[in-house]
């Protein structure tokens, strides 16, 4: 080999070994920034809460009294005075039965209630001279007790061939026509009461099973309709289901409320009850919204930013049991300590992080 190959030789490879060298160097600097990559996320500063709890659920409109309303006796309808959905109050005409029959037999029963009232006020007067025996005066007197005794009934028979609201409400069904013949006990209306109604929610077993623990929280809830969600009607709890529904594990509870002059609120409505449960006299609480909470397992925890280094580190919290928004920690957070509330994800121990800007 000549002095001039060999010298070549040399020069290629002491070129080969500078490539190699500056691509090394540039793949120790790119793995350098991609461990440095600095991921944006939503920070909140833990502070105390107001010791209050926000609950919402979807709920639907139902009448506190309902009632199904039918004549007492058979006839046909002369005068049916209202039409469904119209408004009554408490004593108003409903229907009229054709009441010719009962008349009649009104009169007659007052005839012979006339007849056995005058029988027996002449038996009463003749008893002390002997003249009728006590047993005639016994007879007499139930013949007198009969005669009234059908004379009220013969009375109730003609006032039950009118139909009157028992309670001021809506006519939600018409189920008869004028001039149609009804039977004795069937259903010819139904009456729904709306000054005071209730909204109907399914509310979670853990909701049910904590409740009690709170001992010392007040509760007030309000109702939106969905169609007029500017109205915040002040509601009252009424009552619980003692039994689970199959499917959802869920218990139906009840709110009644008060209907408002500016709106017509019908059963079947759809609605939303919130319920704000506070303690008035609660020490000040760290609450963190759900969107901050991770989980592995059974184990909650949140990301907790160290605001020098902008590191973030996995930290373990104890939760109080509950739904909604917000979570009450028990332990594990202090007030103060910056924490991830979005673009948990991504995040791994240790990653840097910078505030996320809209």
């Amino acid at each position: 080999m000549s002095v001039h190959n060999a010298n070549i030789k040399l020069g290629l490879l002491v070129l080969v070994a500078l490539v190699m060298m500056g691509c090394g160097e540039k793949a120790t600097v790119q793995e350098a920034e991609e461990k440095v990559v600095i991921r944006p996320a939503k920070l909140m500063k833990v502070g105390e809460s107001s010791g209050q709890k926000m609950l919402t659920f979807p709920a639907v409109i139902q009448a506190k009294q309902s009632s199904e309303l039918a004549f007492q006796v058979g006839g046909v309808i002369i005068d049916m005075a209202v039409t469904e959905g119209l408004a009554v109050e408490k004593g108003q005409l409903l229907a009229q039965l054709d009441s010719r029959d009962y008349v009649a037999k009104l009169d007659v029963a007052k005839a012979q209630y006339e007849i056995a009232d005058a029988e027996y006020t002449r038996a009463l007067a003749l008893i002390d001279s002997n003249v009728i025996s006590k047993s005639e005066v016994a007879k007499r007197k139930a013949d007198y007790e009969v005669a009234k005794s059908q004379l009220a009934s013969a009375q109730k028979a003609l006032d039950d061939t009118t139909l009157r609201a028992p309670f001021a409400g809506r006519i939600a069904r018409v189920l008869f026509r004028e001039d149609e013949s009804i039977k004795s006990g069937d259903e010819a209306f139904i009456l729904l009461s709306l000054d005071h109604l209730e909204a109907k929610i399914d509310m979670p077993s853990s909701e049910i099973v904590y409740g009690r623990e709170r001992k010392n929280t007040e509760i007030s809830a309000y109702v939106l309709l969905d169609a007029a969600p500017e109205y915040r009607i002040k509601a009252m709890f009424k009552e619980v289901a003692l039994e689970a529904d199959r499917e959802s594990q869920t218990y139906e509870v009840i709110f009644g409320f008060d209907s408002i002059e500016e709106l017509t609120i019908l059963p079947g409505m759809s609605a939303t009850v919130y319920i704000n449960e506070f303690e008035p006299e609660s020490a000040p609480r760290v609450t963190v919204p759900l969107s901050a909470i991770g989980s592995d397992a059974d184990i909650n925890f949140v990301w907790v930013v160290d605001v020098e280094t902008m590191q973030v580190a996995k930290r373990i919290v104890v939760l109080e049991s509950g739904i909604g928004e917000e979570f009450k920690v028990l332990s594990g957070l202090e007030l103060g300590e910056t924490i991830v509330v979005a673009g948990t994800s991504t995040l791994i121990e240790g990653a840097v992080v910078r505030p996320w800007v809209k």
